[in-house]
């Protein structure tokens, strides 16, 4: 079960909508779209039956928390094999053939990037989107789970030192 917050954007995500075309659709302004996605307001039984139809699923699907399955139908295996080649393309700015492991492998150097600027308190241009990385985050924890996720960064940082 997700927060509501990360089940409207898991959904947003896999219809393949903007914030700008849900927000369009669902006759809500886009910033209030933002806002709820963000965690930081909440919804009128109206603004719930709106964003539900404009999804096309029940409302009580993103009152419950309920992610919608992966587009493959199943969780990709996670391979020691898979798991080498993605740490890999994330520690040495590489790409990988597998459309999937790419969108990780964009998604994983995305948070990293954030990791190591909160770090080192380098908060200078250019700027990471908070919204990107917001998806980004939903889309990797809902896809792999945070135990893989903080296994795929500690992969990382041992390739980027070693």
């Amino acid at each position: 079960m997700l927060p509501f917050n990360q089940t409207v954007l898991l959904w947003r995500l896999r219809r393949g909508l903007t914030q700008a075309a849900l927000a369009q659709k669902a006759h809500i302004p886009r910033p209030n779209l933002s806002a709820i996605e963000q965690g930081r307001r909440e919804v009128s039984l109206g603004t719930l039956r709106s964003l539900a139809l404009a999804l096309d699923v029940r409302p009580g699907i993103l009152v419950d928390g309920m992610a919608p399955a992966p587009a493959s139908g199943a969780l990709p295996s996670l391979s020691r094999r898979t798991i080498e080649r993605i740490a890999d393309a994330v520690a040495f700015d590489r790409s990988v053939t597998e459309p999937t492991e790419q969108r990780t492998v964009e998604a994983l150097q995305m948070l990293l990037a954030l990791r190591t600027r909160a770090a080192r308190r380098q908060w200078s241009r250019p700027r990471i989107s908070r919204r990107r990385t917001l998806a980004a985050w939903a889309q990797l924890t809902h896809r792999y789970g945070r135990t893989a996720i903080q296994m795929f960064a500690d992969r990382v940082l041992e390739r980027q030192r070693a």
